[in-house]
């Protein structure tokens, strides 16, 4: 129905000079009855109204799709790094069962009833290793934040 079909209820509403005003030359350049322009703008806020909803909508999808791009790119390193451990624990097994059969072992000595002394080395070497490479990551992260905070502050 256009507004001329549709059946139309009186209103009494106080308003200030200047919102009067406004309305005398929305009408005027429309040209259309003060009603009409009260009509038109009630119809383009409700407009706008649903543009911005979508438009904020738009907005918070762009930027969970950006941070999702993000963690999807640090699953799938360590998807890789998963299957790269997996594939040498795998070979390493095989390595162990073969030797173990050749040998014609009949018991297993665990590092729990016996640690040699080699053992203990290679443990060791293995944690200086990982604190090594945790102390690059914590270094290499902190020089990107502080990158990206010299970024930010040059452009304000």
């Amino acid at each position: 129905m256009s507004m001329t079909e549709e059946k139309k209820q009186g209103s009494y509403f106080l308003l200030s000079t200047e919102t009067k005003e406004k309305i005398k030359v929305t009408a005027n350049e429309n040209h259309t009855s003060q009603a009409n322009a009260i009509a038109l703008m009630v119809d383009a806020y409700f407009e706008n109204r649903e543009e911005e909803y979508v438009l904020f909508k738009q907005t918070i999808s762009d930027l969970l799709d950006e941070k999702l791009d993000f963690v999807k790119e640090k699953m799938n390193r360590i998807q890789v790094a998963s299957n790269v451990i997996d594939r040498d624990t795998k070979i390493i097994l095989e390595f162990m069962n073969h030797y173990y059969l050749v040998n014609k072992f009949k018991n297993l000595i665990t590092t729990e009833e016996f640690k040699t002394k080699g053992m203990e080395q290679a443990e060791e070497l293995v944690k200086k290793r990982i604190h090594k490479q945790r102390k690059k990551k914590l270094d290499y992260e902190r020089q990107k934040d502080l990158k990206q905070q010299s970024q930010s502050e040059s452009q304000e």
